[in-house]
């Protein structure tokens, strides 16, 4: 009995400091939400509609425990602020590879007229209904707050 008890204790221990330990974390923000997503190597998709020129635009960012990095932006018109340096076509959008550091926070601004669509491992979690800021950070949270999405 003595020995069941004292297993338990040790047990109750190492899953406390399993809770309680930081993880790299992926953190989106709006004004009524947050995202957590554990790191590895996250990719995050930001897609919208260019405020001047009404096309396409695709910027894929990886996020790792480094920060967050812009490694590839889609397009599918030319005008105010896309890229002229075309690298090659990907079905109907054309396409630039980047290998730009972003640091650990980014932040976009989104109107419902762009029409955003925030993306992380190709799975839709944000498409902002309200005009507002998204912030995005890399940070280290407790592994319990990751679970619960939460940091």
């Amino acid at each position: 009995m003595r020995a069941l008890k004292r297993a338990l204790f040790f047990f109750a221990i190492i899953l406390l400091a399993t809770a309680i330990f930081p993880v790299n974390s992926l953190v989106i923000e709006t004004q009524s939400s947050s995202y957590v997503y554990p790191l590895g190597d996250a990719w995050l998709r930001i897609e919208y509609n260019h405020s001047v020129e009404h096309s396409e635009v695709i910027e894929v960012i990886e996020a790792n425990s480094s920060g967050m990095f812009v490694r590839k932006m889609l397009w599918k018109d030319f005008g105010a602020g896309l890229p002229e340096d075309i690298q090659g076509r990907e079905g109907d959008y054309y396409y630039k590879l980047v290998d730009q550091p972003l640091g650990k926070s980014l932040d976009y601004w989104f109107i419902p007229f762009n029409r955003p669509k925030i993306l992380v491992d190709n799975k839709t979690v944000i498409k902002p209904p309200v005009p507002g800021l998204v912030h995005f950070r890399v940070e280290r949270c407790p592994l319990i707050l990751v679970i619960i999405r939460r940091c």
